[in-house]
């Protein structure tokens, strides 16, 4: 019955409904009007000519009363006409419409619904724009699926490459053969991790540990890279205003430092050798933080540049490769991840074959308690 219901031509009703009412509404308008100067003329009639008008005067009136119903009758007909006609040229471009969201809610992204003026036509723009967002979107989500099922098949090829040598005689269980296989596994947990970070909304991460200083930041980033750049012949600096003594950036400590530590690594996998790499924090406004990653990159096109943030991109696959480096493409998706849901920003330029990642987040408000710099370590 509710089916039934919901198919009904609601808006052809309505309008009709809406028409014959002001129609009827007009009629009695009329006839009450009709009604008083009818009476109006037989009193000057009778005042003027001193007579009674009688039969003649009710003869008027009956005809006249006949004409104003018979218009008033001819007056619904058009009103019921032009209504239906109206609703037509209204609800014919809103079905095409309906229809087109019926066969996105059906999950056919292709769909465009027919371009037309006026507000229907903003309405039909407005839908065509969501379907082709949609439609990029899953697109997006179907390289996504195809990439993530490339690199989950590559380490795991691997192993079972490696078990299967080790059961035919291939290899031999030394401690050459463990390391391969260690290697493998570390690159599948690391893999699984930075899934399941993507995944992450801002209501999961951890907010224990708010209040982390810059200062402590700064150290935290040179006792643990530091070593890291200098085994790989690479200059680290790492420079701060003096604006921001005794400030502290309003994050969790895990949120920070998975966003740190992804674009040190992205600095060590991919830097120049013979340009200096830095990181540069400095006062942004009165109350944020910005952050630039600095290194060479000769290599890096410009036209690639906009895609960086992107799940699993990667510049090229030699350019991977000869680092003999396991990159999951990853790490710069998972920085703008957590920028963007902390009410940060992040963004990559190119500027004289160096690539500068700048980040952008918000310090802690002066009226918080800032800890105690020992206190104030990243959350496990």
């Amino acid at each position: 019955m509710k089916h039934r219901l919901d198919r009904l031509p609601w808006l052809t009703l309505q309008m009709i409904a809406a028409n014959t009412a002001i129609v009827l509404m007009l009629g009695v308008a009329w006839y009450w009007l009709f009604l008083g100067q009818s009476t109006t003329y037989s009193d000057r009639l009778m005042t003027t000519f001193n007579i009674e008008p009688g039969q003649v005067h009710a003869m008027f009136v009956d005809e006249v009363e006949r004409q104003l119903w018979t218009s008033i009758s001819i007056g619904l007909v058009f009103a019921v006409g032009a209504s239906i006609g109206v609703t037509l040229l209204i609800v014919r471009p809103l079905g095409v419409l309906a229809r087109t969201t019926e066969r996105l809610r059906q999950g056919d992204y292709g769909v465009r619904a027919k371009t037309q003026s006026g507000e229907v036509g903003r309405l039909a723009d407005t839908v065509n724009a969501l379907a082709a967002a949609l439609q990029q979107e899953e697109e997006r989500r179907a390289r996504y699926l195809a990439d993530l099922g490339h690199e989950l098949r590559t380490p795991i090829t691997s192993l079972r490459g490696y078990t299967e040598g080790l059961e035919d005689g291939v290899f031999q269980a030394d401690e050459k053969f463990f390391s391969l296989m260690s290697d493998e596994l570390n690159h599948l947990t690391t893999l699984t991790h930075s899934i399941e970070a993507l995944e992450l909304s801002p209501e999961d991460e951890d907010t224990s540990c708010q209040g982390i200083s810059v200062q402590f930041v700064l150290e935290d980033v040179q006792r643990r890279w530091q070593t890291q750049f200098q085994a790989k012949d690479l200059r680290l600096n790492v420079q701060v205003a003096d604006a921001l003594a005794g400030t502290s950036i309003a994050l969790s400590g895990t949120s920070l430092r998975h966003i740190i530590d992804n674009l040190m690594s992205n600095m060590l996998r991919y830097a120049d050798p013979d340009a200096d790499c830095r990181v540069i924090f400095s006062r942004h406004g009165s109350r944020g933080v910005e952050m630039i990653f600095a290194n060479g990159a000769r290599d890096l096109p410009a036209r690639d540049v906009p895609f960086l943030f992107d799940r699993f991109f990667r510049v090229s696959n030699s350019r991977t490769r000869g680092r003999n480096t396991h990159s999951s493409g990853l790490g710069l998706s998972i920085v703008k991840q957590l920028c963007t849901s902390c009410g940060g920003s992040v963004r990559a330029e190119l500027l004289d074959s160096r690539l500068n990642i700048v980040v952008r987040l918000s310090l802690l408000e002066p009226a918080h308690k800032t800890l105690n710099p020992g206190m104030e370590q990243p959350c496990p």
